[in-house]
């Protein structure tokens, strides 16, 4: 199994664009990209212009892909332009069931009259050769009952290697979801992590907290050699320090966590951008420890935002000194 990553947040655009080639076939999944934030800090000039470098870096790994995979239907993740997917084989995301009305739409807009071999792909497998294709059921972008809809993650094993593409599932934020991402036992796992950038305005802080207790159970219990977290956690220069504990636990296992960026040997854009032109929306904040995680958690607790059980779960996790 080869792995490219074609177009990465790590990279200065929102996107997760990988092309996987094996023995029997080329897999494109989310050929999407779109163009980073104001609170990126980056000249908006630059940002566009990355947008389109990396647009064209997609178009070009679609060429001579067998397959794309579609998991969900925002810009980030497909192109909507029916050329690039004129030929192909496309296993996407169901554009009827478990999904919010603005995917439908675009869904509907881009499927129709679609000239490609299109399969619904939730909770389905596709073998090509020893090849196969792997696909979750619909699982909530990010929280329970996230207006944002619906995703699902996509699986590939060539018989001696496994990948798992997590898709937007914004952590995870949801314990099911990791467990079964743990499940899955993949060799190489790209998960999303949290939207730290929207703290305080649709992610809650405890969400963030529930997710830095899942990713740190991941890297306790998956077996994979490589964990790329990358795409809406590196919108936020902050990241570093917001999910200190995650790469403390990764460096306490020897475990290797890191973005596309820095699995290519490059820094993570937003770092350098901030670096070169300073802060943007953000301007004081501090790193989270054990007891600001466990603080958050207790406070939903006591608001019956969400279980106690995710108190204990952050001692499991963590060190005890961390959360006396």
């Amino acid at each position: 199994m080869r792995v490219r990553y074609v177009a990465f947040d790590s990279y200065g655009v929102k996107s997760s664009c990988i092309r996987v080639e094996t023995r029997d076939a080329v897999i494109v999944v989310d050929p999407g990209v779109a163009s980073e934030r104001p609170s990126f800090p980056l000249p908006r000039g630059e940002r566009m212009a990355l947008r389109q470098r990396y647009e064209a870096e997609i178009r070009r790994a679609c060429l001579d892909a067998d397959v794309i995979a579609i998991t969900h239907y925002h810009y980030d993740h497909h192109i909507p332009d029916q050329e690039l997917y004129r030929g192909k084989r496309l296993l996407i995301k169901d554009p009827e069931h478990s999904i919010n009305r603005s995917q439908r739409w675009r869904a509907g807009r881009l499927l129709e009259d679609l000239e490609a071999d299109v399969e619904v792909a939730d909770g389905e497998c596709f073998t090509i050769g020893s090849t196969e294709i792997r696909f979750s059921k619909p699982h909530w972008h990010g929280v329970e009952d996230s207006k944002l809809g619906y995703v699902i993650m996509v699986a590939i094993d060539d018989g001696e290697r496994r990948l798992l593409h997590t898709s937007d599932i914004d952590g995870p934020v949801l314990r099911e979801v990791a467990d079964e991402i743990i499940e899955v036992d993949p060799d190489i796992l790209i998960i999303d992590g949290p939207p730290t950038y929207l703290l305080g305005f649709i992610f809650a802080y405890y969400n963030l907290a529930r997710s830095i207790v899942n990713l740190c159970h991941i890297i306790e219990e998956s077996g994979a050699e490589t964990i790329v977290l990358d795409h809406h956690l590196v919108r936020d220069y902050r990241y570093p320090e917001l999910l200190h504990l995650v790469y403390l636990k990764a460096r306490e296992l020897d475990r290797c966590v890191c973005t596309a960026a820095e699995l290519m040997g490059l820094r993570p854009k937003v770092l350098e951008a901030y670096e070169a032109h300073g802060p943007t929306r953000w301007r004081d904040w501090s790193r989270l420890d054990g007891c600001d995680v466990l603080r958050m958690l207790e406070e939903a607790v006591e608001k019956g935002l969400i279980e106690e059980g995710w108190v204990t779960r952050l001692r499991d996790v963590l060190d005890e000194e961390c959360v006396v």
